[in-house]
């Protein structure tokens, strides 16, 4: 049915406010060639007034110029109105785009904030408090350990600093007398109070009778 009567023609798709800027920018450049063409007509019925005297050329010179420049002012006219027209499309093509970018701010932060919702439900602020109190309990238990294992059990009793003070008041008073006395023995207070046993064998050997027989280190053999 269509093929015998024709169906309706769709409608062409509105210009968009960047293709109605292009074109009128075009259009106004067309304008301004115009304009510059009309310009160098009438530099030229300008030369020829100059060199032409008064009389009917002269005038029918001015009125060809009279006529390229009402020309002239019809193109600058258009122009004018043309530029307001692209003025205003560019400010509407401006706000166009700062409500789209407006548009897509918010659904990037409505998904943005749809996506930490979903996040912050596996996270729960009670468990991190329990784990947090339950690391300073192990902390502390760490600290007891450490401090019992440092502890220092070779000190029965406890000396304070009275007994400190005289303890080195002595050594210093028994190093001024052994100084004084020009003493090289051991102090006494570094000697053990039980002596050493000597040595059996740094004592000298005993002289071995008459007519007994000797080693060779000069001790007496026993038969």
């Amino acid at each position: 049915m269509k093929r015998l009567f024709g169906g309706k023609k769709e409608a062409p798709p509105a210009p968009t406010l960047g293709e109605a800027t292009e074109t009128a920018n075009k259009r106004g450049a067309v304008l301004d060639e115009k304009i510059k063409a009309l310009d160098k007509q009438l530099l030229d019925f300008k030369n020829q007034l100059k060199s032409t005297r008064a009389g009917p050329a002269q005038n029918r010179i001015k009125q060809r110029a009279l006529q390229v420049l009402k020309q002239k002012r019809m193109y600058e006219g258009q122009r004018d109105q043309l530029s307001g027209v692209v003025w205003n499309m560019e400010q509407a093509s401006f706000a166009s785009e700062n409500v789209q970018t407006a548009i897509h701010v918010v659904d990037a932060m409505k998904s943005s904030t749809a996506a930490l919702k979903t996040e912050m439900q596996k996270v729960h602020i009670d468990d991190i408090e329990d784990t947090m109190d339950d690391m300073a309990d192990l902390l502390e238990d760490t600290n007891e350990i450490n401090e019992a294992l440092s502890r220092n059990y070779a000190l029965d009793e406890e000396i304070d600093e009275t007994e400190l003070d005289d303890e080195l008041a002595a050594i210093d008073e028994q190093l001024q007398l052994e100084s004084e006395l020009g003493e090289t023995e051991t102090p006494s207070y570094l000697v053990d109070e039980e002596p050493v046993p000597a040595d059996p064998a740094a004592e000298p050997a005993q002289p071995a009778a008459a007519g007994e027989q000797v080693d060779e280190f000069g001790l007496p053999v026993h038969a």
